[in-house]
């Protein structure tokens, strides 16, 4: 086959910015090892392991945006007297995107187990 640079070579290449996304996300999915690129007629995939400077840069955004978000959420209810009806829907949207990004980095942050074998 060709070089995977060319536009016919035969390879599905995944995008730089997937893989980035898939490295930074890793303990979230588990995943040891991103896919690279995949042969079109055998389906053979190249893989590289996972980068866990993204995922731990990763888990330190998602930890970093809870925080901004809880505190966002507290100056909010300073500046309304902390009357809870004035605050409009920032409230408890904030708090719905604190929780997620919160559990999302919790667990983005777990050491990547072994796959099960099949």
């Amino acid at each position: 086959m060709s070089d995977s640079t060319n536009g016919n070579s035969g390879f599905i290449v995944v995008s730089p910015f997937m893989r980035v996304l898939n490295h930074s996300f890793a303990g979230i999915t588990e995943s040891r090892r991103i896919a690279v690129r995949i042969n079109k007629q055998t389906m053979d995939v190249d893989y590289e392991p996972t980068n866990l400077w993204f995922k731990r840069a990763a888990s330190t955004v998602l930890f970093g945006i809870t925080i901004a978000t809880f505190l966002y959420r507290r100056k909010r209810l300073q500046q309304v007297g902390g009357l809870v009806s004035l605050t409009g829907a920032s409230r408890p949207v904030m708090s719905g995107i604190a929780w997620t990004t919160g559990i999302a980095a919790v667990l983005n942050s777990r050491p990547i187990t072994l796959e099960a074998s099949e």
